[in-house]
């Protein structure tokens, strides 16, 4: 199992089926399993590298997008006669099967992978050459048969007569007060003249439709029926050779149906190769080298989704199993994270890496991660409800050789609690000899790793020059949460900042009281309600369960929360579902369950983070208003 949606190897699945022509190859990029054998892993390396020589070396390769081909060859097996435009995709299908063999067959000593490919690679050159000599420019060749181009030339002379001898009708002093227009008008493939209804009886020929106000007839004239008759004789005739000849080629493609089909399947996957290696060439990618003792080292490997990142360095071993990075909010250690579990994706896609050093690569046969906000609203989950039941997941199924990533592990609960039982799934995984990386806050954590053997500890990088973070990662130290300067960093006032800062120092907790009074001059309605926060109701205004927010001023109501919307409604009839104590863990956050726009909760979430992501869109935002 691979787990890669929260490290988004999803978008460089995309950005490599970019470079695919096919459609097939580009669904088929964003599908492939990775590689979890090294045998199979190098295999897609090597296939690559093959590839990458040859854009290197300004090497153009014969291809052909296939997307029209694979409904043709349906066509073909329902027994469907193909028109002359199928045939010759087909034609030029065959053809650049025929290139693609020739091509890779000289560059066999440069290629011999490849070259392997194209070996099975099927050669219909005698099924092409009847298709392009008896198909030309989308139609049936004039030489496709020996009566072809004589009936042809005898239709062309028969519409010309035709023609001339309506034309001497238009002409003619004659009919100028019949005709409602001067042009011939094709009817069910009768040429005919619009005349007026009021000389439909005069004007010699036959009646072939009527116009639909009725002032106009169209008239086929006496004089043409015979050549009309005679021309649809020999159209006829065209026809009856055309169809026998478009028949006997898509009979040959039947026969020939395996055949194709297996080519067809190989050119996919040559596509596939070949969208890696554009892939890997356009991020200046290195091969990087694969092994099986679980050994990671990154040499300044760039995330490969961000413009300008911080290169990434680091080594893990068998002897150091695990990575515990520390330091402030948005100081990068989500992307360190990602960008050491995309190096791990991306090696075992046959992808080269956007590192400036060679990296090697452990072959893991799992990548597992535990990154972002895991709350599961459609089953009542909190964030550290639903992180704990991954969690689980993860514990029963890790093995030497799965990747662990895990960000903020235990935080959504009690900080003694949280960091207890992320140090206690920290040991359990690392006797399973998986490979860990995790990020945390927690000193508990920190204190751990820096006293386990099999642990690392790694700080981002904090300029206290500028108090700006640098985004590097710093190994075998510890970093700081740096929560007061991201706080004035996001706005925070001064006076909140000196408490703090206070509080940090003396340990003292600010006691005083506020010296605003208010009137009040509500009478206090005395409450007989024993719900509480977060209690699901049954009430006779809703069929569906809502939730109590708390007691209205106004006597005998309350406000409930329904549809993302508060209501306030009388309390008569509300009926006890279930308490918030049983529904949620202890200590959960009840606020989440009120929340109306989750959209605007996670920009305020992310801006108090201090996240540029979203002062960037909140900018964005101000400048649209």
């Amino acid at each position: 199992m691979n787990n890669t949606d929260e490290i988004e190897f999803s978008r460089v699945r995309k950005l490599v089926s970019h470079y695919a022509v096919s459609p097939e190859a580009k669904d088929k990029i964003l599908v492939q399993p990775l590689a979890t054998k090294l045998v199979k892993a190098t295999a897609l390396l090597d296939e690559t590298a093959e590839m990458v020589w040859i854009l290197n070396h300004g090497l153009h390769i014969p291809f052909i997008s296939s997307d029209a081909l694979t409904p043709i060859l349906n066509k073909v097996k329902k027994g469907f006669i193909l028109n002359p435009a199928e045939l010759e995709q087909v034609a030029d299908f065959i053809r650049v099967t025929r290139l693609l063999v020739r091509f890779f067959n000289k560059q066999r000593n440069n290629t011999p992978i490849i070259a392997s490919y194209c070996d099975t690679l099927t050669i219909l050159d005698t099924l092409e050459s009847e298709i392009y000599n008896a198909i030309e420019r989308g139609q049936v060749s004039d030489n496709a048969d020996k009566d072809l181009a004589k009936l042809r030339q005898r239709s062309n002379k028969l519409s010309t007569n035709i023609q001339n001898t309506l034309q001497k009708y238009l002409q003619s002093k004659k009919y100028q007060t019949m005709l409602q227009d001067y042009q011939i008008i094709q009817k069910d493939n009768h040429y005919t003249l619009p005349i007026k209804a009021s000389f439909k009886h005069t004007f010699g020929g036959s009646i072939i439709d009527h116009s639909n106000n009725g002032n106009t007839v169209f008239i086929e004239p006496t004089k043409i029926v015979h050549l009309t008759q005679e021309k649809a004789t020999v159209e006829n005739q065209i026809y009856l050779i055309e169809s026998q000849i478009l028949g006997d080629l898509s009979a040959k493609i039947y026969q020939e149906l395996s055949q194709l089909e297996a080519n067809l399947n190989i050119i996919i996957d040559l596509d596939c190769i070949l969208a890696r290696a554009k892939y890997s060439q356009s991020i200046n990618g290195k091969r990087p080298l694969l092994n099986e003792q679980n050994q990671l080292q990154l040499n300044e490997m760039r995330h490969p989704l961000l413009s300008n990142p911080v290169p990434l360095s680091l080594n893990l071993d068998s002897s150091k199993r695990g990575l515990i990075i520390t330091g402030p909010n948005a100081g990068g250690k989500t992307v360190t994270l990602k960008t050491a579990g995309l190096a791990i994706a991306m090696a075992e896609f046959g992808l080269f890496l956007p590192s400036s050093g060679i990296c090697s690569i452990p072959v893991m046969t799992a990548i597992y991660t535990s990154i972002g906000d895991h709350q599961d609203l459609d089953n009542s989950l909190s964030t550290f409800s639903a992180e704990m039941k991954q969690m689980s997941y993860i514990v029963q199924h890790a093995t030497k050789y799965s990747l662990i990533l895990l960000d903020e592990l235990g935080s959504g609960t009690d900080p003694n609690e949280g960091a207890a039982l992320a140090i206690a799934l920290l040991q359990t995984l690392q006797l399973k000899g998986s490979l860990i990386l995790a990020t945390t806050h927690y000193s508990a954590i920190k204190d751990y790793s820096t006293k386990h053997p099999t642990f690392i500890t790694a700080a981002m990088d904090f300029d206290l020059k500028t108090l700006e973070p640098t985004y590097k990662l710093l190994l075998h130290q510890i970093g700081t949460s740096r929560a007061l300067w991201i706080a004035e960093k996001n706005g925070m006032p001064q006076e909140v900042l000196t408490q703090a800062n206070n509080f940090l120092n003396t340990g003292k907790f600010p006691l005083n009281q506020s010296k605003i009074k208010f009137a009040n001059n509500q009478k206090k309605i005395k409450s007989t309600v024993s719900f509480k926060k977060g209690d699901r109701l049954k009430v006779p205004e809703y069929e569906q369960d809502v939730l109590f927010y708390q007691n209205s001023d106004l006597a005998n109501q309350i406000i409930i929360f329904v549809n993302k919307t508060f209501k306030t409604i009388p309390i008569k009839g509300a009926k006890l579902v279930r308490k918030a104590k049983d529904l949620y863990p202890e200590g959960y956050n009840l606020d989440l369950l009120f929340i109306q726009d989750w959209k605007e909760y996670k920009l305020n979430r992310d801006l108090n983070r201090g996240s540029k992501k979203a002062w960037k869109k909140l900018k964005k935002i101000d400048k649209l208003r």
